[in-house]
C-alpha cells in the first residue's frame, strides 16, 4: 500500500473529534519516525523538520481534528473501508486527506533528493477555533512559504475571507398581544434591523469575493399572546480587505442603531487574508496545477495563522463532502495530492532561491 493511503486508512481508523486528536498525533509520530523522520509532539500537534541548507523552507501544514459524527451516518465513521477507489471514513475528505498527501510529499522529496527545506505538520483543533496553530506557531521551525490543506481539488486559493459573529440584542417593552400599542415588539424591531443589514455590495451570489452577513438564529418572545420584550439574532458575517472587520462592526452598529440595540461581539479575531500573486509561492502553485488565476477560500481556516508569510490554501479532496455523513475521498485524489504538493515544493524553491 502507498505510505499515504497507508497513512490516511490509519487516521481516519484513530477517532481525532476537536479535543481529542492525541492518540492519532501519536500514531502520525510514530509513522512518521518509521519512515525516518524525527517528530516532536507538541501538544496534540506533530511536526518534523527535512532542513539541508541555510535557504527558504515552505511549510506544509493541515489538520487531524474531525467535527462530531452526526446521526444520519449509515456506516461506521471510522472503519477507513476502501471500496473501489474510495477510502470511507470522518475526517477522511477535511482533512486527513490533506494530512496524508501532505506527508507522502515530503517522502517523495526526500527520496528524489529535493535540495530545499520542509517543515511539515499536522495540527489539531482547526475546526473549532484553530488553537492548534494558534499555539504550536511559535514553537515550529522557521519557515518562509505556507502551503494549508484543506479539500478544495487543488484550487490555487490565495486568500480567505475574514469572519465577525455577533449577538444583537434587540429591546422590546410587554404588553399583550391584543392590546399592542401598550408595548413595543421586540422581534418587530428585530426585523427592521434584519432589513437594515441588507445591503447592494454584501451577499452577491456565488461572489466569494464579496463580504456576506447571514441572520443565522433568532430567539424572542415568551409565548402566543404577549408581546415580545427581547429579540436576539446571532449573526455570522464573512469579511473581505475591502470590506473588513472594523467595516463590519460599522454597519452592524449603524443598523442596530435605530432600534436602542445593543450589539455582543462573539469573535471579530479572524481578519481577511491575502497572498498577492505575484511571489514564487502563488506562480509555482498556478505553473504546476494549471489554473490561469487564483481563488479565494470561502471559510476560515488555519491560513490566518500564516498569514505573515506568503501562504494558499489547496488541497485533495472535494469541499462538498465536509462535515457531511458517510464522508469520504478518492484514492487517485490523495495519490494526486502527493504529487502535487511535491511539484509545487520543487517550483517553488527554484522560484524562491533563483
Amino acid at each position: 500500500m502507498d505510505p499515504a493511503i497507508d497513512l490516511l486508512q490509519r487516521m481516519v481508523r484513530s477517532e481525532s473529534v476537536s479535543g481529542n486528536e492525541a492518540r492519532c498525533v501519536a500514531l502520525y509520530a510514530e509513522f512518521a519516525e518509521h519512515h525516518g523522520f524525527s517528530p516532536v509532539i507538541d501538544g496534540r500537534n506533530v511536526f518534523f523538520e527535512r532542513r539541508r541548507n541555510d535557504g527558504p523552507a515552505l511549510l506544509l501544514n493541515s489538520h487531524v481534528d474531525t467535527v462530531k459524527a452526526g446521526p444520519t451516518w449509515t456506516r461506521d465513521p471510522w472503519d477507513g473501508a476502501i471500496e473501489e477507489d474510495r477510502l470511507h471514513g470522518l475526517g477522511a475528505n477535511d482533512a486527513k486527506g490533506s494530512v496524508a498527501a501532505q506527508f507522502g510529499a515530503a517522502l517523495l522529496l526526500e527520496q528524489q533528493g529535493f535540495e530545499g527545506n520542509l517543515v511539515v505538520c499536522a495540527s489539531c483543533d482547526e475546526e473549532t477555533g484553530g488553537e492548534g496553530m494558534e499555539r504550536i506557531q511559535h514553537d515550529l521551525p522557521p519557515y518562509d512559504a505556507a502551503l494549508i490543506g484543506e479539500p478544495n481539488d487543488f484550487a490555487v486559493a490565495a486568500g480567505q475571507r475574514g469572519l465577525v459573529k455577533v449577538r444583537i440584542h434587540v429591546p422590546g417593552i410587554r404588553a399583550h398581544a391584543s392590546r399592542p400599542w401598550q408595548g413595543s415588539n421586540a422581534i418587530h424591531a428585530a426585523a427592521r434591523v434584519i432589513a437594515a443589514l441588507e445591503a447592494p455590495h454584501l451577499n452577491v451570489p456565488g461572489d466569494l469575493t464579496r463580504a456576506t452577513v447571514q441572520v443565522t438564529m433568532i430567539e424572542g418572545g415568551t409565548q402566543s399572546n404577549v408581546v415580545a420584550d427581547a429579540c436576539t439574532l446571532t449573526v455570522d458575517c464573512r469579511t473581505t480587505p475591502e470590506f473588513d472587520n472594523a467595516a463590519m462592526l460599522r454597519h452592524l452598529h449603524n443598523a442596530a442603531d435605530e432600534t436602542g440595540a445593543r450589539i455582543e461581539k462573539i469573535s471579530d479575531r479572524f481578519r481577511p487574508v491575502h497572498t498577492p500573486t505575484d511571489v514564487p509561492l502563488v506562480q509555482a502553485a498556478l505553473e504546476s496545477t494549471g489554473h490561469a488565476e487564483p481563488t479565494v477560500f470561502p471559510s476560515v481556516c488555519d491560513l490566518f495563522w500564516v498569514s505573515h508569510v506568503p501562504a494558499l490554501v489547496m488541497g485533495p479532496g472535494q469541499p462538498e463532502r465536509s462535515h457531511r455523513a458517510d464522508e469520504f475521498i478518492r484514492i487517485p485524489e490523495v495519490l494526486d495530492g502527493v504529487r502535487t504538493y511535491a511539484d509545487i515544493a520543487r517550483r517553488w524553491w527554484e522560484r524562491a532561491t533563483h
